[in-house]
């Protein structure tokens, strides 16, 4: 990717985190919240996630130790379904309709509540493009990741404009490829969400031609191995583990300038695309009890997708969820 003004040469990397070959005990070599004996969370999460913040909202001080892996989507979720990691705070439940279903082993035990304004979830037409809606996407070359809220809200887009997944032509890439695909002039619109809508505008001389709108564009949630939830010691210090994250988000939200420091330091992104994002936003994000609509709005996102054919497997939302921590989130 080009280097531009305000974002690093490494921004939205993952691969340069991990290395070539670099195994799950490589990437759980970084330093925990705190040590205690014989007391440990393996915790997935990626390089500009929430663990960048607990120390500065006062809550790194944890009576257990906390090893971060720092690890794609998919490595996660393989990482605690199989045990090697006790639960991960990077994923979204939209993915989880295709992935989810095959892992036995995990579980969703809190919700991250944010809504379709605060994510940013958006359609960018390239500079230059004779574009004005989501109309105009019919033949036209669409960047989005796959099985994520950014296919879901295309396919969201498609079904309001009564069009087909063959009326246009999806291009399907990794999320730290797909502005380069775009300021190369490969693409014709690209599916963006949070900072990268901001950028798309900014640095890459796109549109927003459409914004999700409404109370719901995928949320954020917590989830955890079956196993390590069935262990009362593990369960306890989630459950501690969660209190504190829920503490981290409300500072998040209520300081904005160390909150914009904070993530230009860890992605490289100017911090003044950070402060524009969090101007933007209407609602605020809290981490919440999982509750009916929580459970509804993922199965309807699952819905879509097998309207579209993504995928053909029938996915039941409430099996994924587990309610044991809402009472301490109350």
């Amino acid at each position: 990717m080009p280097a531009r003004p305000g974002v690093s040469d490494q921004a939205f990397s993952r691969r340069a985190l991990l290395g070539a070959g670099m195994g799950l005990a490589g990437a759980l070599a970084l330093p925990g919240c705190a040590t205690a004996k014989g007391r440990r969370l393996g915790i997935s999460t990626t390089k500009e996630g929430y663990q960048n913040f607990f120390e500065a909202s006062g809550q790194a001080d944890t009576p257990y130790a906390v090893n971060y892996a720092i690890l794609p989507f998919d490595l996660s979720l393989q990482a605690i379904s199989s045990g090697e990691l006790d639960a991960g705070s990077n994923f979204t439940d939209i993915p989880l309709t295709i992935w989810g279903g095959s892992l036995k082993d995990c579980r969703i035990i809190a919700l991250i509540r944010s809504d379709a304004q605060a994510r940013l979830l958006g359609l960018v037409a390239r500079g230059g493009l004779a574009a004005r809606s989501p109309a105009d996407l019919k033949g036209r070359r669409v960047g989005y990741l796959r099985c994520s809220n950014y296919h879901y809200y295309l396919l969201q887009l498609l079904e309001q404009q009564g069009l087909k997944w063959n009326d246009i032509v999806p291009v399907s890439l990794a999320r730290d490829t797909l502005p380069a695909a775009f300021a190369s002039g490969q693409l014709d619109f690209w599916v963006t969400q949070g900072i990268e809508t901001i950028l798309a505008q900014r640095h890459y001389g796109g549109r927003l031609i459409a914004q999700a709108q409404g109370d719901y564009a995928g949320n954020g949630v917590v989830i955890a191995n079956r196993a390590a939830l069935d262990n009362a010691d593990t369960a306890r210090d989630l459950g501690d583990y969660l209190l504190r994250f829920r503490n981290v988000i409300d500072w998040m939200e209520s300081h904005d300038d160390p909150w914009a420091d904070i993530l230009s330091k860890a992605t490289g992104i100017d911090r003044a695309y950070y402060l524009e994002w969090r101007h933007l936003k209407k609602n605020r994000t809290r981490l919440v009890p999982i509750d009916n609509k929580a459970i509804a709005d993922q199965q309807t996102a699952a819905d879509l997708f097998r309207r579209f054919g993504v995928t053909s497997m029938r996915f039941d939302a409430e099996q994924l969820w587990d309610r044991r921590f809402g009472t301490l989130l109350s």
